[in-house]
């Protein structure tokens, strides 16, 4: 039982993009989970990658949207990259009280957040303030998507510095 002064958060959401400050948000977001157990969803979410005209074949087959073959194989590169990295994180934090939920997805970085937040009904976000890996980078324009963010979540964010 928590002492009622204190806030309490039992589902926690984690934008990661691999970053040192993304690792330090995730800390922070154990730190912060005191209920029995609280649930915190680490997310990380492959940015679209803009493809020039040539190369972005979008097609329905049967009812399925294919896209880009190139897109698809570059998606699928990070995607592997992120699944043991995440894993790790995911064994690392199992605590008695706390699970740990980790998924990737496919699109802009604060929009997926937002929905995420929403669908999930998620008590507080915990983001890293800067953040790049690479082109894939979650947060390569951060200022805007923790801002987005922040504008259009009801839950508290947290942000890491």
């Amino acid at each position: 039982m928590s002492d009622n002064n204190y806030m309490t958060f039992n589902r926690i959401l984690v934008p990661f993009d691999n970053s040192e400050l993304s690792y330090k948000a995730v800390d922070q977001a154990i730190e912060l989970a005191t209920e029995e157990l609280t649930q915190i969803f680490i997310l990380y979410v492959i940015n679209e990658i803009p493809l020039p005209i040539h190369f972005s074949k979008i097609e329905q087959k049967k009812d399925i949207v294919v896209i880009s073959p190139l897109a698809n194989q570059v998606y699928n590169e990070v995607k592997q990259e992120m699944i043991p990295i995440l894993d790790n994180l995911k064994k690392g934090n199992n605590k008695s009280n706390i699970v740990v939920a980790t998924e990737i997805r496919i699109g802009d970085p604060a929009e997926i957040i937002v929905d995420f937040a929403k669908h999930e009904k998620i008590d507080l976000i915990v983001m890293g303030s800067i953040g790049h890996k690479g082109f894939a980078g979650m947060f390569r324009r951060l200022g805007s998507v923790a801002r987005k963010v922040a504008e259009e979540v009801t839950s508290p964010v947290f942000i890491v510095r």
